[in-house]
């Protein structure tokens, strides 16, 4: 327990096969059913506001208890994702040991509509943080219904652009993946960056993430070359990359087999240059690919995820999907915050603490615009098929580079 539980500031190392940077595709919204009636909290105050009436200024209901509200989907196509998220987040509440702590589930049905209807529910019912729900157009529903009740947000989407306000962005962010790329292969001494990338928002996202990340490290662009997906033949893309030292290919599959091996027929190899993924590299079936041998890719520190892992199975008798792991963190969060002394502190302040936090995919804080900054390790793609790490997690947000 010791190994999975947050703490705050002093992080403990931590890892395993890092969750996909995307959630489940989002389903078109059903017809919103109608949320119980429950006594409504006093709302209209700033996120920041401990609130008053029927609950301590602590936040701390009139019985007690710290509530949490849980937002995920537990019907319709991502049930099973929502469903693993509660999971994970149980084992937290019963792992850190919080008997103050009740973490209260409500099914979103992985829609807008049905998310805000949660999140009225689970306001009405006294919850002091949310946690989720899992898409980011539902995020930007709950958002305003929760900063009406002073209540933060801690969402499990993978876009950036619902975070801000009182919505703080918990999944893996591109940029971030982006970014441990480029400082990895600075301190290579390659200073030349290009990218091979599919003609989609994924691609456009990581591109401009690339931009950005080399420009404010003091590293060079040289070329940009994109692909329609469904394309096998890249030489002439390819072609184009000679004269960069690191090369950018965020893609999977059949895209990112093409892609390498295009490179590789016009003599642009790992003897050359350094292939950097995303995390849709951490696919064993693509780690036999002979072209991609040398490839590097970012990932949490592996064993404290491959621990979790291990006791999720043995819990549920089933090996939790990617995501999960947010929700384990999440919850595991939210008890170490609702046990500080002088009461729970679910504020901005708290949340954006320059410390940090350390989790079971790595430590991980806030900034103030609401997105996560994470610490992530490097991954090497070898020969036989396998990987190893080849630059450690860091421990703390002290460590260079941050």
């Amino acid at each position: 327990m010791a190994l999975l539980g947050l703490m705050l500031a002093a992080c403990a190392q931590v890892s395993a096969p890092p969750p996909r940077p995307s959630s489940p595709p989002e389903p078109p919204p059903p017809r919103a059913q109608p949320s119980p009636p429950a006594e409504r909290a006093p709302l209209g105050q700033a996120p920041d506001t401990p609130l008053s009436g029927q609950f301590g200024g602590s936040g701390v209901g009139a019985d007690g208890m710290v509530r949490v509200g849980l937002l995920v989907p537990l019907s319709g196509p991502a049930a099973g994702a929502g469903e693993a998220l509660l999971n994970a987040a149980q084992m937290a509440a019963f792992d850190m040991g919080n008997d103050r702590l009740v973490l209260q589930p409500y099914d979103t049905g992985g829609t807008p509509a049905g998310a805000a209807q949660a999140a009225e529910r689970a306001l009405r019912q006294g919850a002091r943080i949310l946690l989720g729900p899992l898409y980011g157009n539902s995020a930007r529903a709950v958002g305003p219904v929760a900063a009406g009740a002073g209540v933060n947000v801690v969402a499990f989407t993978t876009d950036p652009g619902v975070a801000g306000g009182n919505v703080f962005v918990m999944g893996f962010l591109v940029r971030e993946q982006v970014d441990r790329m480029v400082q990895f292969a600075l301190g290579e001494g390659r200073t030349r960056f290009g990218a091979l990338t599919p003609s989609e928002t994924y691609g456009q996202v990581a591109t401009q993430a690339l931009r950005r990340q080399v420009a404010a490290r003091g590293g060079q662009m040289t070329a940009v070359q994109t692909y329609a997906p469904d394309n096998p033949d890249l030489r002439g893309p390819a072609r184009a990359l000679a004269g960069a030292d690191a090369i950018l290919i965020p893609d999977t599959g059949d895209g990112l087999r093409a892609a390498v091996n295009g490179l590789a027929y016009v003599d642009i190899d790992s003897r050359t240059a350094r292939y950097l993924g995303t995390m849709l590299w951490n696919d064993p079936g693509l780690w036999r690919e002979s072209a991609l041998a040398g490839g590097v890719f970012p990932a949490p520190p592996r064993g404290s995820v491959q621990a979790f892992e291990r006791k999720y199975a043995d819990a549920f008798g089933t090996a939790p999907p990617d995501i999960a792991v947010l929700g384990y963190d999440a919850a595991a969060l939210a008890a170490v915050l609702a046990r500080m002394g002088g009461g729970p502190r679910f504020d901005r302040a708290t949340l954006t603490s320059a410390s940090g936090f350390g989790g079971a995919a790595g430590i991980f804080r806030f900034r103030s615009d609401g997105t996560v900054e994470r610490g992530l390790a490097v991954m090497e793609i070898q020969s036989g098929g396998t990987v190893r790490e080849v630059a450690p997690a860091p421990l703390s947000f002290g460590s260079a580079g941050f």
